[in-house]
């Protein structure tokens, strides 16, 4: 595996624990599937410098919108 895509990784499962604590009233499973929904939307991306960030804005606003 690349270091990049290690580091990306990380940063997505690191993002993942945080949604999971932020959004406590949601079950894992909900922000899991949120998350890995948005990270597919980049699985083709050529450049990967901000897809993290991307993930979580994408993922932030499904959560907050989403389950009201």
């Amino acid at each position: 595996m690349p270091v990049v895509q290690s580091h990306e990784d990380e940063a997505v499962s690191r993002l993942r624990k945080r949604l999971q604590v932020r959004f406590s009233d949601r079950t894992p499973a909900d922000v899991t599937s949120v998350v890995d929904r948005a990270t597919r939307r980049f699985a083709t991306a050529r450049i990967r410098d901000y897809v993290p960030l991307l993930i979580e804005r994408i993922s932030w606003d499904e959560l907050n919108h989403r389950f009201d």
